[in-house]
């Protein structure tokens, strides 16, 4: 079968060396300076809200979404695996924000694409303390 990775990452400790498409959110709006949502993750709704809350994060959504709908099936007729990683500056907040939504888009798009494809999502360094 088929599979379409997203992950999320923190650019301060590394790019996963395996994602075929790295996609940089650290431009969006930092929760991680909200004195309420700094201790939540990605995972939370007060985080979700407050990064798709600026018209960036929407924009940029829909930008990534246009690409990937073409990339997708494209790359996966030829590959088994296909790995889209997410990255901010800790991947503790926007990053795991974003491949959530793509994570949602491509559970719902499987069909709408035309191919047979699990989707996996990873959050890599969501619970990561360590400071850079």
């Amino acid at each position: 079968m088929k599979k379409l990775i997203l992950s999320s990452f923190g650019f301060k400790y590394g790019i996963p060396q395996d994602a075929n498409y790295v996609f940089d959110v650290r431009f969006l709006p930092n929760p991680f300076y909200v004195a309420e949502l700094k201790h939540l993750s990605g995972m939370d709704e007060p985080v979700r809200e407050y990064v798709r809350s600026s018209e960036e994060a929407e924009s940029f959504l829909d930008s990534s979404v246009i690409f990937l709908d073409f990339a997708v099936p494209r790359y996966l007729r030829y590959q088994d695996i296909l790995h889209v990683a997410v990255g901010c500056t800790g991947g503790r907040h926007r990053s795991v924000v974003f491949a959530e939504w793509l994570c949602e888009h491509y559970k719902s798009a499987a069909n709408f694409i035309g191919l047979d494809f699990e989707v996996d999502i990873r959050h890599r360094d969501v619970d990561n303390t360590q400071v850079a």
